[in-house]
């Protein structure tokens, strides 16, 4: 659960304990959607471990989140060279087409 507390406080409540967080206006959507996700990781983690408590529980799903994030990254990153060297290789590849086609006449 989530509520606006002033223009730059927002109440989040993540595993029934409340927390106030600074944020401009036009972040709050997303924090608030980051809230609910934190709090259903975290309620998923301990469900699912014996004896977790919060702090461990905490660790475990931020250590998950940022996994999840650097995976992501690395899976939509571009090597800028690579894509470089192939653009030139197609650049070649069109210009000895046109030059054969040139010659041809």
């Amino acid at each position: 659960m989530t509520r606006p507390l002033t223009s730059k406080q927002l109440e989040i409540v993540v595993v029934d304990r409340t927390y106030r967080v600074n944020c401009e206006e036009e972040q709050r959507p997303l924090l608030q959607e980051a809230a609910l996700e934190l709090d259903r990781r975290m309620r998923e983690v301990r469900a699912h471990s014996d004896g977790v408590g919060p702090e461990r529980a905490a660790v475990m799903v931020a250590l998950n989140a940022l996994y999840e994030a650097l995976e992501q990254k690395a899976a939509s990153s571009w090597d800028v060279g690579e894509v470089k060297r192939r653009v030139k290789a197609v650049e070649d590849h069109l210009d000895r087409c046109f030059f054969e086609q040139d010659s041809l006449f």
